[in-house]
């Protein structure tokens, strides 16, 4: 075990993977690495759980390591030297690990990969490290380590397992176990997962705003997206602005947020919500044009008669509270539109919400915001949702599946599949408008007098990696 004060147990930013800190890419598990933020996992959870203060770390510092197997020994004559280096070095959790796996589990696995050749010595190829709750379904499996390659996956459970192999297709699902449990604690950081309320404890509104499992609970979103949500848009709108004429900006205060609160009232948006707090704040772009055939809403009165949804009486019972989707930037030809139907209506709707709409009904395209049930599993409120009005085009989402025959609605979605925990939860909107400017200062997408130029058949390519966003939490 290695030296484990209370401060060197939670002081773990040079374990950090980042750009400027990098993940081993070559050679066995960097066990030390792994430990350190693995043991600061358990640290957290353990000071949330029996709320202690950092300086009582000694007493779980002092536990001995128990790994639940009757025959722990033979496990351990089947691992690698760095995966057992890894267990001689790490505090055993309590239950509920994480949020969304239970605790060390080291079971070896090569039954779910055939299909994978192994080239180890007397050694197994693949082990699951990390166990998934069993609150998420029945057939679950976990943070996968591959002893051969040194590379981690995280299939929830069986179904999530075309998303990881054949491995040679699938490469970008694989990560060095460091960076998996780097963006584990960066959700702690940010306030995306916590631990404050264990199961049961937590105050009825509380319960109704997030979904739990066991001490920990997953936020529809956090202050923290708030503000790097905001920051992305002010980037980008800082980057057209660049290149346009000087002269053909708009005659805006840049300063001038682009949303008032009374005028969001007049559109029936939420009084607490994501994208309230973020049209609030965001400097208004001083342009036409956000994104091919995308409009900034600069008319007050024509943005709040498009809001087709943010009206309709929602289901606020037992289930939890619904948060409608806003339009954020229409398309400018107004009869772009897409006629309602099932993907709109599970997208745009609570399980509970009573329909109005049907197929004669005219659904105006653009970017969406994304409808919530805050209390439901894997919801992300600072999503988005492109509504196109084609079904024909050729593109992939971050997953590397390729977007279903005949939606709307898929384009620059992450897919079923989130290598760092989750399944089919919306794209963060911040992610979307970091490729956006990607694209603009790339050149792909050129910037004219009005801002970005061409319409919203731009959007209809066969060069489907500019519209393809990588793999992420």
């Amino acid at each position: 075990m290695m030296n484990n004060t209370p401060q060197q147990i939670l002081n773990i930013e040079d374990a950090l993977v980042s750009e400027d800190n990098p993940a081993r890419l070559n050679g066995p598990l960097d066990y030390e690495r792994c430990a350190r933020l693995h043991n600061y996992l358990v640290a957290y959870g353990w000071m949330a759980r029996h709320g202690q203060e950092a300086s009582n770390l000694d007493e779980l510092a002092s536990q001995p390591f128990v790994l639940a197997d009757e025959n722990i020994q033979g496990v351990r004559e089947r691992l690698h030297p760095s995966v057992n280096s890894f267990i001689g070095s790490i505090f055993s959790p309590e239950s509920s690990f994480f949020y969304w796996v239970y605790g060390i589990q080291m079971m070896l696995v090569d039954d779910i990969f055939p299909d994978e050749e192994n080239d180890l010595n007397d050694l197994e190829r693949f082990v699951v490290i990390y166990d998934t709750v069993v609150d998420l379904g029945s057939h679950c499996v976990g943070v996968v380590y591959d002893q051969q390659l040194h590379r981690a996956a995280f299939p929830t459970t069986l179904e999530n397992l075309d998303s990881v192999q054949p491995i040679h297709e699938h490469e970008d699902m694989w990560f060095p176990l460091e960076t998996i449990l780097t963006n584990w604690i960066h959700m702690l950081r940010i306030g995306k997962i916590t631990a404050d309320s264990p199961e049961g404890e937590a105050p009825k509104e509380l319960a109704r705003s997030r979904s739990q499992i066991g001490l920990w609970s997953w936020l529809p979103y956090s202050t923290s997206q708030i503000d790097s949500t905001v920051a992305a848009i002010d980037r980008y709108s800082a980057a057209i602005e660049a290149r346009m004429p000087s002269r053909s900006l708009l005659p805006i205060s840049r300063d001038t947020p682009l949303f008032t609160d009374a005028e969001l009232d007049a559109a029936s948006i939420p009084e607490e919500c994501f994208i309230r707090s973020v049209l609030t704040r965001v400097k208004t772009p001083r342009f036409k044009a956000i994104a091919p055939g995308l409009e900034v809403p600069h008319d007050t009165m024509a943005f709040i008669a498009r809001q087709r949804f943010t009206r309709v009486p929602r289901d606020h019972g037992g289930w939890g509270e619904n948060i409608p989707p806003v339009l954020l930037f229409a398309a400018a030809d107004n009869s772009r539109t897409v006629s309602f139907g099932e993907e709109i209506r599970w997208l745009f709707f609570g399980r509970d919400d009573t329909v109005s709409f049907n197929g004669n009904d005219l659904i105006p395209t653009g970017l969406y915001s994304e409808s919530v049930c805050r209390c439901e599993y894997d919801t992300e409120e600072a999503g988005f949702r492109l509504l196109l009005p084609f079904r024909d085009y050729n593109a992939r989402m971050s997953d590397g599946t390729s977007i279903s025959l005949g939606s709307v609605s898929q384009l620059f979605q992450h897919g079923i599949f989130h290598p760092f925990g989750g399944e089919r939860r919306a794209q963060r909107l911040e992610r979307l408008i970091d490729r956006w400017r990607e694209l603009v200062e790339s050149g792909v997408w050129t910037v004219g007098r009005d801002g970005v130029e061409g319409t919203i058949d731009r959007f209809r390519t066969n060069a489907w990696m500019d519209y393809w966003i990588a793999p992420d939490w």
